[in-house]
């Protein structure tokens, strides 16, 4: 128990056990570091043993021993909570974060059903088009013709998570089969002649671009694993994909026709096109000029280039590598090495993304195991990350046809005097 017989000498501080613990709470809550410190310097200053220790050292340095032990012991009495919490926090968030990635195992594995899918190699029950992949893409956690994860996946995982192939998980289109497989005949790191985004805003080196290049490609998971099982479901032939397309061309060509009919007739308000601007809205310099008071006009630019070189600072390099210091810095205790390169954000991009993944792989097994044991026991387990907002599983309603594909289809059926459905 602390000496409270200083206390006397200071009618501010606490003199019983009861008004000290209160005394500390209230100074931990205020950050009142000079009332902790005041509090801790007189405490020692009563105690024979700190008479005792400073006994054979000059008598001037007994105060200034004081103030500095007290101020110590009062940081450590302000900062100490907090900063166990924020590592507890951080250890709660890796693992947060490690089960979250092990849903990518079971992408890859509805990705493949739809390689087969497509090729016509199975069936699987309830699905009528290629879309709705990209339906079950986002509502992952119920899918029902996934297996379970096994040891030998995750320990595969493990080994993906400490390699240089390892890319951090990102808002991947998962399910994009006609993406994936654009940039593969292409050739993963060339340009996308269907990308629409304003080229004009691609600054910070471009990162932009290569960002939109590498969501475009095959996700890093994938690549690994079809190396490591020698297996790319990619180049089955994607023979319900070209039926789908083939209706959709009867639709497509159907629909033109009739515009250009109302093109001819002088009806050109059905048949005018999007405007450019809601696909090439990083940069409205052009409609500003158009539409804006000239009077107004050199301080709204000039406002409207602050934004756009802030919101490029945000999704650049710089923005990245500051990122994976910060996170480097606050979860990996151990030392890390980094390699050389010509650009100093790359490196750091590069050696922070590591670290990052093997922390993960050093939590993966227990928290697969501990999700096991949850779905054993009936109970929740953390599901994929999820990115925007979408609808309960529970409200979907699958018969719906709204998206494109889907209406064109079953228009094309139509245009070839076929059944309405998706039975061919």
């Amino acid at each position: 128990m602390e000496d409270l017989s200083a206390s006397a000498a200071d009618p501010t501080l606490p003199t019983t056990p009861e008004a000290r613990a209160a005394y500390i709470k209230d100074a931990q809550t205020k950050g009142d570091l000079a009332g902790l410190t005041r509090l801790f310097e007189a405490e020692l200053l009563a105690r024979p043993a700190f008479g005792e220790a400073m006994a054979p050292y000059f008598a001037q340095s007994v105060p200034h021993v004081a103030r500095t032990y007290a101020n110590v012991k009062a940081v450590a009495y302000l900062k100490g909570p907090v900063l166990l919490k924020q590592a507890g926090a951080r250890f709660v968030n890796i693992r947060e974060e490690a089960a979250q990635d092990l849903w990518e195992i079971q992408q890859k594995k509805l990705f493949d059903l739809q390689c087969r899918w497509r090729a016509e190699d199975l069936t699987l029950p309830g699905v009528r088009h290629t879309q709705e992949f990209r339906q079950w893409e986002k509502y992952l956690e119920h899918c029902p013709w996934l297996s379970p994860i096994t040891a030998a996946e995750v320990a595969l995982y493990q080994d993906y998570l400490r390699s240089d192939a390892y890319v951090p998980n990102a808002n991947w289109q998962w399910q994009d089969y006609d993406g994936f497989r654009r940039a593969a005949e292409r050739g993963n790191d060339a340009a996308d002649p269907d990308d629409d985004a304003d080229d004009e805003a691609d600054t910070d080196d471009g990162y932009r671009a290569a960002e939109r290049a590498r969501r475009r490609r095959l996700p890093a998971w994938y690549a690994y694993h079809n190396a490591a099982s020698g297996t790319d479901l990619l180049a089955l032939p994607d023979v319900r994909g070209e039926k789908e397309a083939y209706y959709i061309g009867l639709t497509e060509a159907d629909k033109a026709e009739k515009l250009a009919a109302q093109r001819a007739q002088g009806d050109l308000a059905a048949s005018l096109p999007w405007h450019p601007m809601l696909m090439h809205h990083e940069n409205l310099t052009p409609y500003f000029r158009q539409l804006e008071d000239p009077a107004d006009l050199p301080r709204l630019l000039r406002w409207h280039q602050a934004s756009r070189d802030d919101d490029d600072l945000r999704h650049g390099y710089l923005f990245e590598a500051t990122h994976w210091l910060d996170r480097a810095l606050a979860t990996q205790a151990a030392p890390w090495p980094i390699a050389a390169h010509a650009d100093w954000r790359q490196a750091l991009i590069a050696a922070g993304m590591r670290a990052w993944g093997h922390q993960l792989a050093d939590v993966l097994v227990e928290v697969w195991q501990e999700q096991e044991q949850s779905r054993a026991l009936g109970l929740l387990v953390t599901g994929p990350k999820k990115y925007g907002t979408i609808p309960p599983f529970e409200t979907v309603d699958w018969t719906e046809e709204e998206s494109y594909e889907p209406k064109f289809i079953l228009r094309g059926r139509e245009l070839a005097g076929e059944p309405r459905d998706f039975n061919f």
